[in-house]
């Protein structure tokens, strides 16, 4: 599948949230960015330039930053997590975590995206709230809660 066919599965499953696809569209084409089930979801088409014609279908939620203390447990939960979680992950970048899942688009179909957007609202939805108890008072004031934008493919 190329970006066009994916990014039409992508917005036929958009459509199906009873949500318009050119309202969640991010700065580049094969971006969209949406919220679901209490979560923002970010859904990326996108290829690399070394294999131009191998497309990928990524969606991602963020979950909590770093906290400032009890790091290790914090890892330790994550990775606990990640055990249970079905079809999707719990990952790391910089200063945050994300429930991600990532795949090539090739033989996607719709029930799949649907599943993926699904799975991973709920969880970062489900285990925000859950880690935020757990983990309370491990985060100092910071001046921004979340990061911006998607990914950077």
């Amino acid at each position: 599948m190329d970006l066009i066919q994916t990014s039409n599965l992508v917005e036929e499953a958009i459509s199906a949230l009873k949500v318009d696809p050119a309202l969640c569209r991010g700065k580049n084409q094969g971006q969209w960015s949406i919220i679901y089930k209490g979560s923002t979801v970010w859904i990326d088409v996108f290829n690399f330039p070394a294999t131009p014609d191998r497309w990928y279908f990524q969606v991602m939620s963020p979950l909590l930053a770093v906290p400032d203390k009890n790091v290790e447990s914090f890892y330790q939960n994550l990775l606990e997590v990640n055990h249970t979680l079905f079809g999707s992950w719990i990952c790391k970048k910089n200063d945050w975590t994300y429930v991600m899942f990532l795949r090539e688009a090739a033989g996607l179909d719709l029930s799949e995206i649907n599943a993926t957007f699904d799975r991973v609202a709920f969880y970062c939805s489900d285990y925000k709230g859950k880690l935020q108890f757990k983990f309370e008072g491990s985060w100092l004031p910071k001046t921004t809660d979340r990061p911006s934008g998607g990914s950077d493919t």
